[in-house]
């Protein structure tokens, strides 16, 4: 069965960016050159003989074909299986739609993108996070908000070292490290050194190498508490943001 299903995906993949190719109106030539790869390299790739290609070359012949978001994330499937990494300064199209879908929802929720800033957000978001904690740096960030805003950590934010601040340390470690070249990562570390409650739990994520995930966490709201589970959506087609859904787990109404 195993043998036929990588078959099948192969013959999937070469069909596919057949059709990719006449579309670009390009050869496989021309393809394999433009991705410094002889042509014999890229019939290989073509025909998905090669193993796990790099981002890098699958990013680039997405370019080369023009693959829309649909279709690049199509492309990792079929040659990696697993979702495409973020693509930087991917962009909202259509917001009206994105802010449509949080308006449908009830909870508390928001668009983030990589950096974890607050692309869109639903009224119920707004008028417990911002509200709590305007950001002064411009855009709003989750990841700030959370960390560093006394409002947010010592009113709504229940069990707040555990619960909520290191997940999102780890979540901030694991930025610096998958992101190194990236700035806002850096300087949310510089701002979590200056806070002597955020820096503490900082330098003690180094003993904590399994951070485990938190199902429930308390929310000390009046209509959404006593506890949300966050759940997170990554939209197939709009790479590189995620909705975060604020969902109660137990209330009471």
């Amino acid at each position: 069965m195993a043998v036929q299903s990588a078959i099948k995906t192969r013959g999937e993949l070469q069909v596919f960016l057949h059709r990719c190719r006449e579309r670009a109106g390009v050869s496989q030539e021309d393809v394999a050159k433009q991705l410094h790869l002889s042509p014999r390299g890229y019939w290989n790739l073509e025909q998905g003989r090669i193993r796990n290609p790099s981002a890098a070359v699958l990013d680039e012949l997405a370019r080369l074909l023009e693959l829309s978001p649909d279709e690049r994330w199509r492309l990792y499937m079929l040659t990696v299986r697993h979702d495409p990494p973020p693509l930087d300064g991917a962009t909202l199209d259509e917001q009206s739609t994105w802010a449509d879908l949080l308006s449908m929802q009830a909870c508390p929720a928001v668009i983030i993108d990589q950096a974890w800033q607050v692309v869109s957000a639903n009224g119920a978001y707004q008028s417990i996070f911002h509200a709590a904690a305007p950001d002064r740096h411009g855009r709003e960030n989750l990841l700030r908000q959370v960390l560093l805003a006394p409002r947010l950590r010592d009113t709504l934010l229940g069990d707040w070292d555990e619960a909520w601040a290191t997940p999102l340390l780890n979540d901030l470690r694991t930025a610096c490290e998958v992101y190194p070249d990236a700035e806002w990562p850096k300087a949310l570390v510089r701002n979590v050194a200056l806070d002597p409650r955020v820096h503490r739990l900082w330098t003690q994520l180094s003993t904590r190498p399994l951070i485990r995930p938190v199902p429930a966490r308390p929310f000390r709201h009046r209509v959404w508490g006593p506890r949300v589970t966050v759940v997170e959506t990554v939209p197939r087609y709009l790479a590189g943001y995620k909705i975060l859904s604020f969902v109660p787990t137990d209330r009471h109404r």
